[in-house]
């Protein structure tokens, strides 16, 4: 129940740190969560009730999900090319095993969970002092119209690596931004002066009216991955993916405390696992299409889940949940054809670039719709 209660404070601040991050900024609201984190680990060394536990538990989930997504999303929109591959595949998921190994380590040598509340409050602490370290995102400022701090921070960021900055680098964005708020006010027609009545002339057909087509405000949030076919339809397939994907995952994270031998060093063999995980995953990334690579691991995952009836004696009830997340994994195969492929393209920077979701044909074929901007394959 208390795992449940830790990720319903997960839920809860992926839902909640990436709209107040568009609102106030990235920055602001990773060292808030990390704030919030080690505040709430504290304050769990001293629960005296299961209840108390529960809510300072639901706070720590929160705190820790909102700092990971944020610092993934702060990272991505900092760097670009080479660099934001090695920070979003390599770097982050490396450094997030590390102290996945380390943790039952130091949970070996401090057997109170009181005390190891504590000490995973450190961590959180001595990462204040990056404040003055780590920047705002450029791509942020530019959506919010703050061309002056994003210039600013450019410009530092172009004298530190010895490049010359551009001078029309914000541009296009401030002539979209002056059209968006500078709209034509229809002028208004003077009045005519009343004519003489004519005799009535014969009715004229009259031409039908063009419908003018309204200018649709931009939706942002939740409903504006929602508003078009593309974006609902990707949106929909990735939420899937990851819902499968962290079934599995956390699924053979919480049944380590069933399996045979010291729980300890279960967990650790667990973690280190992790970290050739992750650079098969880079070097994926880099050299391989993205959806032939997805296809391969979930396949791999779905194999070792159904061979594991072979280590458990084919007592039906205690593999059935493994067969349900191999199953999921397939499904997760099947969805994923219809993803869009992104491997040697560069990010779209808004959603009117998106590509086009893929739809199959009766005759076998896979094409993508044709709006101009995406090819037919």
């Amino acid at each position: 129940m208390s795992s449940l209660i830790y990720f319903l404070g997960s839920l809860c601040g992926c839902f909640l740190s990436g709209q107040i991050s568009d609102r106030f900024g990235r920055k602001p609201v990773l060292f808030s969560s990390i704030f919030i984190l080690s505040v709430f680990n504290i304050a769990l060394s001293f629960a005296q009730s299961w209840a108390v536990f529960n809510v300072l538990f639901f706070m720590v989930g929160m705190g820790q999900v909102s700092i990971c997504i944020v610092l993934l999303v702060l990272g991505s929109e900092l760097l670009v090319d080479v660099p934001r591959v090695l920070f979003s595949s390599l770097a982050l998921s490396f450094f997030y095993s590390a102290g996945m190994v380390a943790f039952p380590g130091t949970a070996y040598i401090v057997r109170n969970w009181r005390y190891l509340s504590v000490l995973m409050a450190l961590p959180g602490l001595a990462c204040f002092p990056l404040w003055w370290l780590v920047p705002e995102s450029s791509r942020w400022l530019v959506s919010k119209g703050r061309f002056k701090e994003a210039e600013l921070l450019l410009r530092f960021a172009a004298l530190e690596n010895g490049v010359e900055f551009p001078s029309d680098l914000f541009r296009s964005a401030k002539s979209q931004q002056s059209e968006q708020s500078q709209q034509p006010e229809q002028p208004q027609q003077p009045e005519q002066p009343q004519q003489p009545e004519q005799p009535a002339q014969p009715e004229q057909p009259q031409q039908p009216e063009q419908p003018q087509q309204p200018q649709q405000p931009e939706v942002s949030g939740y409903l504006g991955l929602l508003r078009n076919t593309t974006t609902r339809s990707i949106t929909l397939v990735v939420w899937f993916l990851w819902f499968s994907l962290n079934v599995s995952y956390f699924g053979l994270s919480f049944n380590m405390t069933t399996l045979h031998g010291n729980p300890f060093l279960n967990y650790t063999l667990l973690s280190l696992m992790d970290i050739p995980a992750h650079l098969v995953s880079w070097f994926s990334a880099k050299y391989f299409p993205r959806r032939v690579s997805f296809i391969v691991f979930s396949l791999l995952l779905a194999l070792a889940l159904f061979l594991i009836q072979i280590t458990l004696h084919t007592v039906f009830y205690e593999f059935l949940p493994w067969l349900t997340v191999g199953l999921l994994s397939v499904i997760g195969v099947f969805v994923s054809l219809f993803l869009p492929e992104s491997f040697g393209k560069p990010l779209p920077d808004t959603i009117d670039q998106m590509q086009v979701i893929k739809k199959f044909k009766f005759k076998g074929l896979c094409r993508q719709k044709d709006d101009g901007n995406s090819a037919e394959v």
